[in-house]
């Protein structure tokens, strides 16, 4: 065969690749991630999260779903993310009677059709004043 031949053989099967990659990554769930910018917070203050697809590119429109506070097990709180991806927890609770339990936390996104749910494992406690 021809020097040229196998430069276009080789060009065919790197296109074949190509194709196959990008139609992997759209037409299966994206892996997604939360961030957290604190870890502690000062009782009426306020922190944010971003939610981030495997590509870290920002995910918005999403609902992020969290515990405050002495809130039960099974109560959860609703927030929702921006075009760029990010939400706000304004006005954090301080609640004495809570204890240990005085933090916001299990930030989760559930997931849909396009993106893969997560979880944060971070827990964002809140300082008395």
């Amino acid at each position: 065969m021809e020097r040229e031949s196998y430069y276009f053989l080789l060009l065919l099967i790197g296109l074949v690749i190509c194709i196959g990659v990008f139609w992997f990554q759209f037409n299966n769930a994206n892996p997604t991630y939360i961030v957290l910018n604190a870890t502690e917070v000062p009782e009426n203050g306020s922190f944010s999260g971003v939610l981030n697809d495997a590509y870290g590119f920002p995910v918005a429109n999403k609902t992020i779903t969290f515990h405050k506070p002495g809130y039960q097990m099974g109560t959860l709180v609703c927030t929702q993310t921006d075009e760029n991806g990010e939400f706000v927890i304004e006005n954090v609770e301080y609640l004495p009677d809570a204890g240990k339990d005085n933090y916001y936390g299990d930030f989760t996104f559930a997931g849909d059709d396009r993106y893969e749910g997560c979880v944060c494992p971070a827990n964002v406690t809140v300082i008395p004043n």
